[in-house]
């Protein structure tokens, strides 16, 4: 035979052979009497988020709309199988009470592969995450968020008002509220995590701006790789050294990290912000307080600490430290620039929740006008009708829609028909939270913006199982008081210092971008700002 004639046979040979590999395990939900969501060779359920047809949440959740009889259902992330787990107590079972069978996230980032990325809390597993979490955990109380919250405070409070001379100035500020709420949360965060003010709105490029975006990025081969961190062995990027955050951008954070210790240590300075505190627990100092047990809850949405906090061996390296600090800015910098955002986009669309929460704002400024004080950690706590809003933004657009479990240890499951699977060590799980906060079974008319739900009147109804904006159990967000405490603080002096206009780029109704793995539109919140009181001019 020729080459050609060989190349002619070969090349078939081949094509079907790959075809049957990248389908060798779609049988697998068959087998075993599970309901599964139909998967495309090679790509599994992925298909309709590639090819541009649903958002990732959408698509990762799709068995929870076909199956809305079943307890669980199968999917395939590319070739791997995977359960989604329908039923809200089924979900608590497996994320509380059943923890030890789920201990661990599936996107796992080995320490070799990424040294930053490896050390934070949510891409770490087993013994380390115990100990990272137990550890951290004093560091997010409610006494540490109230000694925090002046820092917060004074700096939203000086960059509104800036915006407000800016607006004057210019008879109104036409501004996309991601972008700017981007800037103002880079701003915090830096200076919460590495006690550094900058002013991001009115210099973009600084470096902690340019570096900041480069570690929140979920598009582009970095929002690819997260995806693959789901599907891929970790034994994958630990062997291909793949890095997740790019190198310069972490080199950046740990040389300002190292330098900051040791001014501050060289100095005696003492700042009440992240680095004070793990500093602290590096030197075995971070403790709960008493003070702790008054300032339990955040609001609604504050998640229960399962875990004992604990400061045995915690020996944290300049790395580890930063390493905290950088996932700051990748789990909380975009929860809570996408919660403000579309809580400013269903007022513009509820006029009624908009006067509603700018009255109790107004009522607030006016008492602390009155005895000439500030506006604390307890006011923020106390003003009911913004944890409604807040809330309800939480429920009907929760930031992190899908989130995920590997399993530790064999754990069987049984659906509503009697079938029973055994879920096996490594195997995934997904929890659709988007599609239970949105399920008309636990929420009246889901898709209608309403804070009520959340009154004291009415919250007593909600089933807690299903309201998961925060994750539930052991591995739930360690930062939701520090997200929910940015959040409020910036929706107060937003409403306290604007009135915001539709404008004729803003999309009514939003546009969801369907390719971006976090949720975002696709284009954007624009507004107009006008400062109180004053005429559109």
């Amino acid at each position: 035979m020729t080459s050609l004639e060989w190349l002619l046979l070969l090349v078939p040979a081949a094509i079907y052979l790959f075809y049957r590999w990248s389908v060798a395990t779609f049988d697998y939900f068959e087998k075993r009497g599970v309901p599964f969501v139909k998967p495309v060779p090679l790509l599994g359920g992925m298909w309709n988020f590639f090819s541009g047809k649903m958002h990732m949440v959408d698509a990762g959740s799709l068995g929870y709309e076909m199956f809305p009889d079943s307890r669980f259902s199968g999917f395939f992330a590319f070739r791997k199988p995977g359960y989604l787990i329908h039923d809200p107590e089924l979900v608590k079972q497996i994320t509380i009470k059943d923890f030890d069978h789920f201990a661990d996230h599936t996107n796992v980032v080995p320490i070799e592969a990424d040294p930053v990325l490896g050390r934070a809390l949510f891409f770490t597993e087993g013994t380390r995450w115990k100990h990272g979490r137990s550890g951290l955990s004093p560091a997010f109380t409610g006494s540490k968020m109230r000694n925090m919250f002046a820092l917060l405070s004074n700096y939203t409070e000086g960059a509104m008002g800036r915006l407000v001379d800016d607006a004057r100035r210019d008879g109104g500020l036409e501004l996309e509220m991601r972008d700017l709420f981007q800037k103002l949360g880079n701003d915090v965060t830096t200076s919460l995590s590495f006690g550094v003010e900058i002013d991001s709105v009115h210099n973009p490029n600084n470096e902690f701006m340019r570096r900041g975006k480069e570690l929140i990025a979920t598009d582009g081969i970095q929002g690819l790789k997260f995806l693959l961190l789901t599907v891929l062995p970790k034994s994958f990027f630990r062997t291909l050294r793949i890095r997740i955050f790019p190198k310069e951008a972490t080199d950046f954070y740990v040389d300002v990290i190292s330098k900051t210790i040791k001014q501050r240590e060289e100095h005696n300075i003492v700042r009440p912000d992240f680095i004070h505190l793990l500093v602290q627990g590096r030197k075995n100092e971070l403790k709960m307080e008493q003070a702790d047990d008054q300032l339990k809850s955040a609001g609604f949405s504050t998640v229960e600490e399962h875990l004992q906090s604990s400061t045995e061996n915690s020996q944290y390296s300049d790395l580890d430290i930063t390493a905290a600090a950088a996932s700051f800015f990748f789990g909380g910098l975009e929860t809570t620039t996408t919660v403000i955002c579309f809580a400013l986009y269903e007022m513009s669309q509820n006029p009624n929740v908009k006067q509603k929460l700018q009255a109790e704002i107004d009522q607030v400024k006016e008492q602390l006008s009155t005895t000439d004080s500030k506006l604390s950690y307890e006011v923020l706590q106390n003003m009911k009708y913004l944890d409604m809003v807040v809330s309800e933004t939480l429920r009907r657009w929760a930031p992190l829609g899908l989130t995920n479990r590997a399993c530790t240890k064999p754990y069987t499951i049984e659906d509503n028909n009697g079938t029973k699977v055994t879920i096996q060590v490594g195997d995934l799980i997904q929890i659709p939270i988007q599609s239970i906060h949105r399920d008309h079974r636990f929420y009246p008319n889901p898709y209608k913006f309403d804070p009520e739900r959340f009154s004291e009147e009415n919250k007593a109804n909600i089933n807690r199982s299903a309201f998961l904006p925060f994750g539930s159990g052991p591995r739930n967000c360690i930062g939701s008081r520090l997200a929910l405490m940015q959040t409020k603080c910036f929706l107060y002096y937003t409403l306290a210092n604007f009135e915001l206009e539709l404008c004729p780029k803003t999309d009514v109704p939003i546009k969801l971008n369907k390719r971006s793995v976090s949720l975002d539109t696709l284009s954007g919140f624009w507004f107009r700002m006008v400062p109180r009181g004053e005429m559109k001019k």
